[in-house]
């Protein structure tokens, strides 16, 4: 799969000293552009017996799951779990934001709830839903979400400022390729971390 990958011809200076060069045809959005921020929410009318799926900033990892969602009603669970979940969003931690605890819903999304202490991202209809996920996952997201957290003990970033990074947009039957690529790459390390595929190759885009 990775054979004959090459270089894009041309390439551009985003502007933006933390993305560096972009290929010269990709688009430069803010990612609030690129996406919808917490388009779904429980209401506070909510019935105090709604059972729901309950993802917390300690369910999540880097593109996985630590463990199962905790099983809630709404009458008993914390004032925090209002984000509503469906398949193809991608949830990322606005606080704590050194775990880097990205997720991609690619599974069973039914009543499935999270943290506020999350920006729940909707992909707009001319958006690969993954990659979404997988940009937001990358060394150069996350490091720079990180960067620009506020606090020490427990640093945060306001979702506005988080919507107002600039990230790099391919067209559409790009983004789709990309995933193909990365989930094949994801699919190709043995669990020791060595990859499968001979050396030599290399994605076109230093953040992937």
């Amino acid at each position: 799969m990775m054979d004959g990958l090459k270089p894009y011809p041309a390439y551009k200076d985003s502007g933006v000293p933390w993305l560096g060069q972009v290929p010269e045809h990709w688009e430069l959005k803010p990612l609030k552009r690129l996406v919808r921020l917490n388009a779904s929410v429980l209401p506070d009318t909510t019935p105090a017996d709604y059972e729901f799926r309950y993802i917390d900033i300690g369910t999540v990892g880097t593109g996985f799951l630590t463990r199962e969602p905790q099983r809630l009603r709404f009458g008993n669970a914390p004032s925090r779990a209002r984000r509503v979940l469906h398949m193809g969003v991608t949830i990322i931690s606005t606080v704590r934001t050194y775990l880097k605890a990205v997720y991609y819903v690619d599974k069973d999304a039914e009543a499935l709830v999270c943290s506020t202490g999350f920006a729940v991202l909707t992909p707009g209809p001319s958006t690969q839903p993954k990659y979404v996920s997988y940009l937001v996952q990358s060394n150069t997201f996350t490091d720079r979400v990180t960067a620009e957290s506020v606090g020490t003990a427990y640093p945060a970033i306001a979702e506005g400022r988080l919507g107002s990074f600039y990230v790099p947009v391919p067209p559409l039957p790009e983004q789709t390729a990309i995933v193909r690529f990365l989930d094949y790459m994801d699919r190709s390390w043995k669990p020791d971390g060595r990859f499968l595929i001979s050396e030599g190759s290399s994605m076109t885009w230093s953040s992937f």
